[in-house]
């Protein structure tokens, strides 16, 4: 399973580049670099380990608002389009090739694990979270931002310049996980409570965290701490 999900995301890995090459200029880039910097005083210090960075275009928006950056990916072709891109800007952004369920490093890294449009393709959410939990520091924070896509479909009309048949990939794939079953957020924030998070909240959508247009983006945020004791 985890082979066909890597080979899902290299297949993408230079659209993806491309892609985000072009959003650098756009207004939303500046959006999401306030919103870090706004919460870096908030957290317990400036480490952050991303989750699925892809071409690296939140590793790089964390870098400029002040993080220390971790980057980690399961495909190996999106970790090399990441780190030209990161070489190009003159950042420094620490990339790795890794499974998201099997996060090698040491206990109580980091004090931000930031993820988003990543673990609708995770075979085990539960695990998943777990290792979020064990690599986060004592007051740390998970921040997610994903959909409720299980019941949905996904089309290749406006992927036209994605590899063929994508989308009937992405809904294999998606249509073989157990996320794909349950409600979401309300089946991640019953595993983060599981999982010993506190403070777990969904309470707000993307849009409404980065004070956009109501209804520019359907993704929910979701949030969880690791208790101080």
């Amino acid at each position: 399973m985890m082979q066909e999900i890597s080979a899902y995301w290299d297949k993408q890995s230079a659209i993806w580049s491309a892609e985000k090459q072009t959003a650098w200029t756009q207004p939303v880039t500046a959006e999401w670099g306030g919103y870090f910097r706004e919460m870096l005083p908030q957290l317990t210090g400036n480490k952050v380990l991303e989750l699925g960075t892809a071409s690296g275009y939140f590793a790089n928006i964390l870098a400029m608002a002040g993080y220390e950056v971790t980057a980690a990916d399961i495909s190996a072709n999106m970790i090399a389009e990441a780190r030209t891109v990161t070489a190009a800007l003159n950042l420094q952004v620490d990339y790795r090739v890794m499974d998201a369920q099997e996060l090698i490093f040491p206990e109580q890294q980091f004090d931000l694990v930031f993820t988003r449009l990543m673990t609708w393709t995770i075979p085990d959410i539960n695990t998943f979270y777990s290792e979020c939990f064990k690599v986060l520091k004592p007051g740390g924070l998970l921040l997610n931002f994903d959909g409720d896509f299980g019941a949905c479909q996904f089309s290749q009309e406006g992927h036209e310049n994605y590899p063929a048949d994508i989308m009937e990939q992405a809904n294999r794939i998606k249509s073989q996980l157990d996320i794909s079953k349950h409600q979401r957020p309300a089946r991640d924030l019953e595993v983060l409570r599981e999982v010993g998070f506190v403070q777990v909240s969904a309470d707000r959508l993307e849009d409404q965290a980065l004070r956009q247009s109501q209804g520019t983006s359907a993704l929910f945020e979701l949030k969880g701490y690791k208790p101080l004791h």
